[in-house]
């Protein structure tokens, strides 16, 4: 039964990992390291394949949700944007800023902060939003196996960076709309020209971060809460008017905001607790 919670936990998580990936401008990072479990997501992607095989009943239930959640997110989110896009919009937002409090103590806790890590975290802010001032589709990017491919790599990649969304660099690249339509027919050999890309960039980018954490741990934590702080701009709707719906979306905003910070509350208690235990059961 306990395994059974475990693996329940870890496909919910996958899924808003997913619905969250499936978005422009909101980044499956971001959640990743809201729920938890971006560190062992980063150490479980690996090419070695022992390592692989003794983190599967990790990646596999987060796995399963992170697909659940991409397929849902084109049959509801697209609904919703598309009718409601603004309490949709502030609803990520809350979530974003509400997991920064989180976001800040990883970077005091890993490391001194000293001024120099000011430029990471400025690189990161201002590259993040001049990345996103970009218009979709500008890349000359035909619609190919090949195409799709080389482009789902680089989205990938972007997908494990907090801050960073793997769905807007895709759209940036002109394949979103293309993936959208692929998942939502469904056409599976499409998919799979997508999920080759999927599995090279986050092989690519899983190192790359791991890497970085190791060797320079603050430096890297101030530069994804630049990322994320820096991606707010482009998750907030222009067309945001104080009416009914922009009430709703604020009193949305709300909620959401206060999601991260009791599930924070909720983990560190649980740690806690687990640091109590660890003794006892020794």
């Amino acid at each position: 039964m306990k395994k059974f919670k475990e693996w329940l936990v870890l496909v919910l998580k996958g899924a808003c990992v997913g619905i969250a990936d499936a978005i422009p401008g909101v980044s499956g990072g971001t959640i990743a390291f809201v729920l938890k479990i971006y560190d062992r997501l980063l150490d479980a992607i690996d090419i070695d394949l022992k390592k692989l095989k003794k983190n599967l009943p990790f990646l596999i239930p987060l796995g399963i949700g992170v697909i659940l959640g991409i397929f849902l997110a084109s049959k509801v989110l697209g609904y919703l944007f598309e009718n409601h896009n603004v309490p949709t919009q502030f609803f990520f937002m809350g979530v974003i800023i509400g997991s920064l409090p989180a976001i800040f103590r990883e970077c005091k806790g890993s490391g001194k902060l000293k001024p120099i890590h000011l430029v990471p975290f400025i690189l990161a802010a201002v590259g993040i939003i001049l990345f996103n001032s970009l218009k979709e589709g500008s890349a000359a990017f035909g619609i190919n196996p090949v195409s799709i491919i080389i482009m789902t790599v680089f989205a990938a990649a972007a997908m494990i960076m907090p801050g960073l969304s793997g769905a807007l660099v895709l759209k940036i690249l002109g394949g979103y709309d293309n993936a959208i339509r692929a998942v939502s027919e469904p056409d599976f050999i499409t998919i799979i020209y997508y999920g080759i890309g999927a599995v090279i960039g986050l092989l690519v980018a899983a190192k790359v971060i791991s890497i970085l954490l190791k060797k320079c741990k603050t430096g890297t934590y101030c530069a994804i809460l630049g990322l994320i702080i820096g991606s707010l701009p482009a998750v907030y709707p222009r067309e945001f008017t104080f009416n009914s719906e922009g009430i709703i979306a604020i009193v949305i905003f709300l909620i959401s905001l206060a999601i991260p910070i009791v599930m924070d509350h909720m983990g560190n208690k649980l740690t806690k607790k687990e640091e109590v235990e660890l003794p006892e059961e020794k």
